[in-house]
């Protein structure tokens, strides 16, 4: 079927008035399945381009992985587009299955808090526009009741969210193993300069035997590190008077964007401007990054990424440092 300006005015209702979509989109299956294959396919390559980066330690790991949660997000709104394709079918298969029903509905309603306190704001918003979508369309398109088309659609928001939840944790396994800055653990920190956002340069050396160090290394494109700021903040008040110290270093071009951000998200950290030698000396290869450094000046913990619990990991870490030093 050629692509002709009256198919570009009826994929443009997918915008303006999905319903309609939907509804026209059933009289057309080859080209559904075409479209739906494309999104398999794009979901694919983009999964295999985040493991390869994961499992070689390529430094665009952090970027790839922002962009497979937007792709993936992307991928989940077009097939719940397509799904009125094989909703009707799909479903009356699926709800003479009892046990397989109720299986899928226990698994999408158990991850769903999860979905919503971990997921980055822009994925959150496409994944609930997605569902919404799809429950307009099955109800347009086949008359569903609303039970039943949120019904259907839980089903296929379980599938996908254990699939996605299954492959990001393979990628976030293979990123810990392979990022050098381990290797950084056990050994003297290095000879830095830090220049905050306000106030006078100083040497990481010259809080040796008073303050444990936090470093955060992370950006204002990177969303898993915009993500963690507010946890690493609440993480600095509730150490400030054990002389622990949390210092976000910013991978912005422009270390205003960053200071502006801090500002504007209310976090209340000390920003530090990033430079080429901080990432050389702390192998920073991907973002965000975090290394504490003890009283003695060594470094007593580096992480790549943001870990599952995060401030639960951090409080464990803070303490054992403090515990050594006493």
């Amino acid at each position: 079927m050629a692509f002709d300006l009256k198919t570009a005015e009826k994929y443009l209702l997918l915008i303006t008035k999905p319903s309609r979509f939907f509804a026209s989109i059933l009289l057309e299956q080859k080209v559904g399945w075409a479209l739906f294959f494309l999104f398999i396919l794009s979901s694919l390559f983009c999964l295999t381009r985040a493991a390869l980066d994961g499992a070689l330690g390529l430094p665009s790991t952090a970027k790839t992985l922002g962009q497979f949660v937007i792709a993936v997000t992307t991928v989940a709104w077009g097939y719940c587009a397509l799904y009125a394709l094989v909703a009707f079918p799909l479903g009356k298969k699926l709800g003479g299955k009892g046990t397989i029903r109720r299986l899928f509905l226990v698994a999408a309603y158990s991850l769903l808090p999860a979905i919503l306190f971990a997921a980055p704001p822009t994925a959150l918003m496409g994944l609930i526009w997605s569902f919404c979508l799809a429950v307009v369309g099955l109800r347009m398109a086949h008359g569903f009741p609303l039970a039943r088309a949120i019904t259907l659609q839980s089903i296929m928001v379980a599938l996908t969210a254990m699939l996605a939840g299954v492959s990001t944790f393979g990628l976030m396994k293979a990123m810990q193993k392979h990022y050098p800055a381990e290797k950084l653990v056990h050994q003297s920190a290095p000879q830095a300069l830090l220049s905050p956002f306000e106030g006078e340069s100083f040497q990481l050396s010259d809080l040796k035997g008073k303050s444990v160090v936090v470093l955060d290394f992370w950006a204002t494109w990177c969303s898993p590190c915009r993500s963690s700021l507010p946890t690493l903040a609440e993480v600095a008040r509730e150490y400030k008077d054990r002389n622990v110290v949390v210092l976000a270093v910013s991978n912005d071009d422009d270390w205003h964007t960053a200071k502006s951000y801090l500002k504007a998200a209310k976090v209340d950290l000390v920003g530090i401007k990033g430079t080429p030698e901080l990432n050389r000396d702390f192998m920073v290869e991907a973002l965000p990054e975090t290394v504490i450094v003890d009283k003695n000046g060594n470094v007593a913990w580096a992480h790549v990424g943001v870990p599952l619990n995060e401030k639960e990991v951090l409080r464990a870490e803070l303490d054992r440092c403090l515990s050594q030093s006493r």
